[in-house]
């Protein structure tokens, strides 16, 4: 238990200290259309970038990109930038930052915007200091068009104690909707200038016009895998005597036994590490026979059968645009089913649920994982014959995202 824990420590020690540093599966077109697989370094963009930093791979040495030769760049499935030279206003939101000109103050710029939905008619974002623009394309607009909203003021000229400004916004982007991308059967005086209202307004657009969803952003929360899994687990059991008095332990023969089973995997969204958990329930069968039988009248046989339930965190980290090393280490519970010792009475009674611990890691890559995972001790007795038993294992297995 103590190895186990100080395992699992070390782990979070490891990427506590390296979490600064995790890349991340993505790709990065040049201006002269050249798309590039690689790692880029992850980030949690709340301004949208100029730069970034990529590598080839785990071990390569980091390099920079910026907004001067790319033209479009991704990170997982969270992240994707597109450059243009467009026209925008960063005034503010607020009355702080606001001026009293209602219409914006556009100016060109060379920028990134991220693309939050991409279909017929897409939805693009840029972010800078807390303020938020968004911006459309469709049949209509090949380059995006701004969505105009903008917070203005006028003079108090009531002069009423205590009001010096009165606040205003422009919403003309609620007339933009309604003129060019209306369905008819939309009440836009509730969508507010947010990425949230905006993309589901965009998708049920698309939606109406039969558009096909090229891509929508996606929070690691919202990913979740279901698959098979299948391995192979290396037995090693022992027990106290079940003769009274003598003190010698009961090893038996080390065997191989297959597992095999299905698994829940959900992604949480952390800003720097790629972090999962796990539920995986397998079926474990096998029977092995003692070894030493001197000081026995037979020869002892385990015929077991159990459901195994193992639930745990698991790392991820990405060693190339295909391959990544995955950490894992958490509790696993036993459920019998039905196990026997013979001859009888030699374990007369078996626990029906034991616990262990186990930890481990692998490699992925696509779909398809396989791993290594070595399990704690249990005891499995809950005779008054065999008073203590050691059932250890360790396994080699392939799990396979099926959808």
């Amino acid at each position: 238990m103590k190895s186990f824990l100080s395992s699992l420590l070390g782990i979070f020690s490891i990427f506590t200290i390296s979490a600064q540093s995790i890349y991340e599966t993505g790709y990065f077109i040049d201006n002269d259309g050249n798309r590039k697989e690689c790692l880029i370094k992850k980030l949690s963009w709340k301004d949208n970038p100029t730069e970034f930093e990529w590598k080839k791979n785990i071990s390569s040495t980091p390099k920079k990109e910026n907004i001067e030769d790319i033209k479009e760049f991704a990170v997982g499935k969270e992240y994707l930038y597109k450059r243009y030279i467009l026209e925008i206003d960063l005034k503010g939101d607020n009355l702080g930052r606001a001026t009293k000109l209602e219409k914006p103050d556009l100016k060109l710029q060379k920028l990134f915007l991220r693309v939050i939905l991409e279909s017929k008619t897409s939805l693009y974002q840029y972010s800078k200091n807390g303020v938020n623009r968004f911006f459309y394309t469709d049949k209509d607009a090949v380059y995006p068009e701004l969505l105009v909203y903008k917070v203005f003021y006028t003079p108090d000229e009531t002069k009423d104690p205590g009001k010096k400004i009165i606040a205003h916004k422009n919403t003309e982007y609620r007339n933009q909707l309604i003129q060019i991308l209306n369905c008819g059967k939309d009440d836009l005086s509730e969508i507010e200038y947010t990425q949230k209202d905006l993309k589901k307004y965009f998708k049920r657009y698309n939606v109406c016009k039969g558009n096909y969803m090229e891509y929508t952003i996606r929070k690691k929360v919202n990913q979740t895998h279901v698959g098979i899994v299948g391995g192979i687990n290396h037995i090693d059991f022992s027990h106290s005597s079940p003769i009274e008095g003598n003190t010698d332990e009961i090893t038996y023969q080390k065997t191989y036994a297959p597992r095999y089973g299905i698994y829940i995997e959900t992604f949480i969204p952390f800003s720097k590490v790629d972090l999962s958990f796990f539920l995986e329930t397998t079926y474990n069968a096998f029977s092995i026979k003692s070894e030493d039988t001197s000081t026995l009248e037979n020869e002892l046989e385990l015929d077991y059968k159990g459901i195994n339930i193992a639930f745990a965190p698991r790392f991820h980290i990405y060693l190339s645009s295909k391959f990544e090393l995955f950490l894992e280490g958490g509790i696993a519970i036993d459920y019998d089913l039905d196990t026997k010792s013979l001859p009888e009475p030699t374990i007369d009674e078996i626990k029906e649920t034991s616990t262990d611990f186990f930890y481990g890691g692998g490699l992925g890559y696509g779909r398809f994982k396989v791993g290594y995972r070595k399990y704690t001790g249990k005891d499995i007795s809950d005779s008054n014959i065999v008073l203590e038993s050691d059932l250890k294992s360790s396994s080699l297995y392939l799990a396979v995202d099926l959808f």
